[in-house]
C-alpha cells in the first residue's frame, strides 16, 4: 500500500469578483440601460436575425458580417443571457470531449483515457451523451471547428497539450458552455479552466527524493537529473521551473544538474534519456532522476534494468501523474497523483451547470497527493 501525504488542498475556484452594487446599502443611482441583441444589430449593420445566428453558432454568415458583429460585440459589453439562449435553441443532449492530440499516443496514453472514463460517467449521470472528438490533425481540427460552429453539441471539453490551440479562437469568438483542461496557470483562458499546482506539487516531490532522513546515510541522494516533458506542452514548464528552483534551494545556484528533454509524454523519451547519458558518461555521476511523467519515469526504469542498474539502490527515479505506468513498472514508481481520473468528471459537470444557465468559476484548482512507493 503506498504512503500519500497531500501536496495541495482540496479543488478550489477562483472568479473574479463580482463589480455589481447592493441596492440595500448603496444610495439609488441611475441604471445603465440594457444592451440587447438589437442594439448589436444596429451597430453592427446587420439584421437582428443575422446576429442571433452567428451568437448561436450557425456556420452561415460571412465572415465579413460576423466581423462586424464581433466588433459590436465589444463594442456595447453586450452578453447574450444564457438562459433565454437555451430556451431559443433547441438541445441536444450532447457534450463533446475535444483531445487535441496525436492519435496513436491518445490510447498509449493512462492520462488520456482516465481522464475520458470519469467525464463520460458525469456527463451519463445527466441522460445525456458523451462524444469524444479527436483531432490528430488540420483537416480533423478544419472539421470540428465547422461541427463546433454548427452547434451540434451542448456544450465542449477540450483536453489539449498545446498553449495556442487552433480551436481555440472559436471558443473565444462564440459564448458556448466549455472548460478547457491544463492551461490556468499564470494565464488568462478564454473560458473556464480546471488545473493543478505543478510547481508546489512537483516541488515537494523533488524535497522528498532529495530529503536528508533517508536512511542509511549513504543513500542519501545529492546527484540529481532531470528528464523534461515537451515544454511546448501544458504542465511541462511548471514542472522544470519546480526542479530549478529546488536545486537552487537545495545546492545553491552555481550547481548544474543534468538535463535531458523528452518530445513527448512517453517511455521512449525516458529510454533515450538515460541512452544518452550511457552514451556520455553522465549516468555515472547521477544517483536519482526526477522524471516529468510516470510514462518517462518508467522508460528510463526499463533502460536502465537493462543497462544493469539497480532501482532504488543505484539511481532513485520519480515520476509525476500517478497513472498506470506507476504501478504497472518494477519497482512501482513514486509520484505525484494529479487525480486526472476525477479530472474528467469535474470539467463535465463545469460544462453542464453552464449549459443549465449556472455561474461558474474562471478557474478551478484540483488537489495533488505525494505517493511514496519503491522506485524513490
Amino acid at each position: 500500500m503506498p504512503s500519500t501525504s497531500p501536496s495541495t488542498p482540496p479543488e478550489t475556484s477562483h472568479d473574479t469578483p463580482s463589480s455589481g452594487t447592493d441596492s440595500t446599502q448603496q444610495p439609488a443611482e441611475a441604471t445603465a440601460p440594457i444592451v440587447t441583441i438589437y442594439d448589436v444589430a444596429k451597430i453592427a449593420g446587420v439584421s437582428y436575425a443575422t446576429v442571433s445566428r452567428y451568437l448561436n453558432g450557425h456556420p452561415n454568415v460571412s465572415k465579413a458580417s460576423a466581423a462586424k458583429i464581433d466588433a459590436a460585440v465589444a463594442k456595447t459589453g453586450f452578453a447574450p443571457n444564457s438562459s433565454a439562449r437555451s430556451l431559443a435553441k433547441r438541445r441536444t443532449h450532447i457534450v463533446a470531449l475535444i483531445i487535441h492530440y496525436n492519435s496513436k499516443d491518445v490510447y498509449n496514453d493512462p492520462n488520456i483515457l482516465s481522464f475520458l472514463d470519469s467525464a463520460n460517467t458525469r456527463v451519463a449521470e445527466e441522460g445525456w451523451q458523451l462524444v469524444t472528438l479527436l483531432a490528430s490533425n488540420d483537416d480533423a481540427t478544419s472539421n470540428i471547428e465547422q461541427l463546433v460552429a454548427s452547434g451540434f453539441a451542448d456544450g465542449y471539453i477540450l483536453f489539449t497539450f498545446d498553449f495556442n490551440d487552433a480551436l481555440l479562437p472559436i471558443f473565444a469568438k462564440r459564448h458556448l458552455a466549455a472548460a478547457i483542461s491544463g492551461t490556468g496557470y499564470d494565464r488568462k483562458s478564454i473560458c473556464p479552466c480546471v488545473d493543478v499546482d505543478n510547481i508546489g506539487a512537483m516541488a515537494e516531490m523533488i524535497r522528498y527524493v532529495l530529503r536528508d532522513d533517508n536512511p542509511p546515510a549513504d543513500r542519501r541522494r545529492t546527484r540529481p537529473a532531470y528528464i523534461s516533458g515537451p515544454l511546448d506542452m501544458p504542465g511541462a514548464p511548471e514542472r522544470f521551473t519546480a526542479f530549478n528552483r529546488v536545486i537552487a534551494e537545495r545546492f545553491g545556484t552555481e550547481f548544474e544538474a543534468p538535463v535531458a528533454y523528452s518530445p513527448k509524454w512517453s517511455r521512449d523519451g525516458g529510454a533515450q534519456a538515460i541512452r544518452q547519458w550511457a552514451s556520455d558518461g553522465t549516468i555515472n555521476r547521477i544517483d536519482c532522476i526526477i522524471a516529468a511523467s510516470d510514462t518517462i519515469a518508467a522508460g528510463a526504469i526499463d533502460e536502465l534494468h537493462r543497462l544493469g542498474r539497480r532501482v532504488p539502490d543505484d539511481i532513485a527515479v520519480s515520476g509525476f501523474d500517478n497513472s498506470a505506468a506507476a504501478t504497472a513498472c518494477t519497482p512501482q514508481i513514486t509520484t505525484v497523483d494529479q487525480h486526472i481520473e476525477r479530472r474528467g468528471a469535474v470539467m463535465a459537470d463545469i460544462v453542464i451547470r453552464q449549459i443549465n444557465g449556472e455561474h461558474v468559476p474562471d478557474l478551478t484548482m484540483m488537489p495533488t497527493e505525494l505517493i511514496v512507493r519503491q522506485s524513490a
